[in-house]
């Protein structure tokens, strides 16, 4: 029962009002901005919404028009991530409905026949994140660790391991110069940006835990992520977790 230790200790200052934006390199170059944003969903859950998009200068290489929409219960995982990906040739709509007992997957995808939709259900998994509240979730985890928490992806629920690897001081742009924990992850990524060694994580080193930077060693190369921009949620009380 490997997912029980995932259980937050600590929720953290998540909460709605919340934006983080950061910018993404490769080889040094900016090439892409994405962007989380935070708000209240119904029943006391939250929705986290990203972006991603390629600079102007990248599209004549690779358009990235990419954005999700997370509906997350801290402590008890994602209940839905819709998605809509326009990345290259590639076009997919996606709506993940999880439940305990079951997953639902629902696609619309672009194929070379035209548009095409199915839908496909999948066993369920208790506490399952989807790919963008598995990173929130990793700011409620405290203790030194390990930890593991389980991760539907879409096709699979797998299980990412989390280890603490140290702590540094960073200069970030919003904040100025902070502590940070930094965190190292092992994931199932698959795809063109499939992971290669280590998934570095670094949050603040405080209650806030701010992820300001990410760095994936792909089969494309190392690209680096780092905060831009951060806006504070919009009550000074750190969110929750549900009883």
């Amino acid at each position: 029962m490997w997912w029980l230790v995932c259980l937050p200790a600590l929720a953290g200052a998540i909460g709605a009002g919340e934006e983080l934006v950061w910018g993404i390199t490769y080889a040094g170059i900016t090439g892409a901005v994405a962007s989380a944003t935070v708000s209240d969903a119904p029943g006391g859950s939250l929705y986290i919404s990203t972006a991603i998009k390629n600079a102007d200068w990248y599209a004549r290489i690779y358009t990235i028009d990419d954005t999700t929409r997370s509906t997350w219960v801290p402590g008890d995982g994602s209940t839905r991530y819709e998605t809509r990906f326009r990345e290259g040739g590639f076009q997919q709509d996606q709506d993940m409905r999880l439940a305990p007992s079951s997953f639902s997957v629902w696609r619309h995808q672009k194929l070379k026949e035209g548009w095409k939709e199915w839908t496909t259900e999948y066993p369920g998994h208790p506490y399952a994140e989807d790919p963008v509240t598995a990173f929130f979730a990793i700011r409620t985890l405290d203790g030194a660790g390990p930890w593991s928490m389980p991760v539907f992806s879409g096709e699979a629920t797998w299980p990412l391991h989390v280890e603490d690897a140290g702590r540094e001081t960073l200069a970030v742009e919003p904040l100025g110069e902070v502590p940070v924990r930094v965190l190292s992850l092992q994931t199932r990524h698959r795809g063109e940006w499939e992971q290669q060694g280590r998934f570095l994580v670094y949050v603040t080193d405080d209650e806030r835990r701010i992820p300001v930077r990410f760095v994936i060693r792909s089969s494309i190369g190392a690209i680096r992520a780092d905060l831009i921009g951060y806006t504070p949620p919009s009550s000074a009380e750190p969110a929750a977790s549900p009883p």
